[in-house]
């Protein structure tokens, strides 16, 4: 039985932190999983950039806003010309209106809607003019030019897919808060790529890197790492299949067969329900009596007596599910746990025979 059809069978819902999130993060959110002092661009602003707290007990952001003009550019970590940036919020902001408000008289600016295109300043106010056909407006130049003397920067598309990386550098990589031998990477395009480390490997995000699971410092929002089983065998004697967990009598795990043909460090553990134990022999939850489990009987039995595992004539009293203290009845008597009390017929259920 591979993984995939285990997960099938029990129905696991995997959820998506990612997608569960609203269009746009608040600052809180991002930091929170963010590595400390990391800088961001707010979302839903083009010119608004905020400093993380550079250690996880501070609390103050450091911020500011870029010059009249400019916009933050998020993989250099400073404010730069709006020809220069590709702002993922662009489509929300108000470009300014007259840029040449703040220009020098005579100064030709780029027209940022059209890279053929050019503005011409004279006493404050804007001309919007063309370059001839086949040529581009070189903003550093000032100048018309062949494309060959020039790329176009692409106009910035709509909201990427994910929120989290419209507000940070492309390459920047943080820990998975819903699992910590997972960690995420935001890719050209504010694509959001999830990494698994390697086996037996868990993310440290104090130091951004895979390290081996003992020495993994995880995130503070992510689930405590679990340790690796062993019940599903070693690499020189795999065990595969339902196996009893040998902490009670009810308990199993399912053991898959991995494609890496290493054991499965990631068993599934269920339980029989009350009144059933499981059957290593047949693979199946069965009547109790009719398990035998050297383990404390009183599972799932409060205040009552249960038989002993290995001897029919004694019994044991439990409480909250386990055992108190022990007892027997009178030579030649049997405990019958189904009747709560000893008889001169012969028991002889699996469960405490010899």
């Amino acid at each position: 039985m591979d993984k995939t059809t285990i997960r099938i069978l029990l129905a696991t819902t995997v959820v998506a932190w990612v997608n569960a999130e609203s269009e746009y993060l608040s600052v809180r959110d991002i930091c929170s999983r963010m590595p400390a002092g990391i800088f961001i661009l707010r979302p839903n602003s083009c010119n608004n950039w905020l400093q993380c707290p550079t250690s996880p007990d501070a609390q103050d952001y450091d911020e500011g806003f870029c010059a009249y003009g400019l916009y933050f550019n998020k993989d250099s970590n400073r404010c730069d010309s709006i020809e220069n940036v590709s702002c993922p919020f662009e489509s929300t902001q108000t470009k300014p209106e007259n840029r040449c408000a703040t220009a020098k008289d005579g100064a030709f600016l780029a027209d940022p809607e059209n890279c053929n295109g050019f503005v011409f300043c004279a006493n404050g106010e804007e001309t919007r003019s063309s370059c001839p056909k086949g040529l581009l407006f070189h903003p550093s130049k000032s100048a018309c030019v062949y494309p060959k003397e020039y790329k176009c920067p692409k106009k910035s598309e709509n909201i990427s897919a994910d929120p989290i990386c419209n507000s940070i550098a492309t390459g920047t990589i943080f820990a998975d808060i819903t699992d910590c031998t997972k960690y995420h990477q935001c890719t050209n395009g504010g694509k959001l790529d999830s990494l698994q480390c390697a086996d037996g490997q868990a993310f440290n995000h104090t130091t951004l890197k895979c390290v081996p699971r003992k020495a993994a410092v995880c995130h503070p929002l992510a689930p405590e790492l679990q340790p690796e089983l062993e019940v599903c065998g070693t690499e020189g004697n795999i065990r595969v299949g339902y196996i009893a967990d040998e902490a009670s009598c009810s308990g199993y795990y399912i053991c898959a067969k991995e494609d890496d043909g290493k054991p499965d460090r990631k068993p599934t553990h269920l339980k029989c329900q009350n009144g059933y134990f499981f059957d290593s022999n047949t693979w199946s939850c069965r009547d109790r009596l009719n398990v035998k489990c050297n383990l404390d009987r009183c599972e799932g039995m409060d205040n009552k007596y249960v038989n002993v595992a290995g001897d029919c004539g004694a019994y044991a009293r439990c409480k909250n599910g386990v055992t108190i203290n022990t007892g027997k009845c009178e030579s030649d008597y049997f405990f019958d746990e189904r009747t709560q009390g000893c008889t001169p017929h012969k028991i002889s259920y699996i469960a405490c025979a010899a």
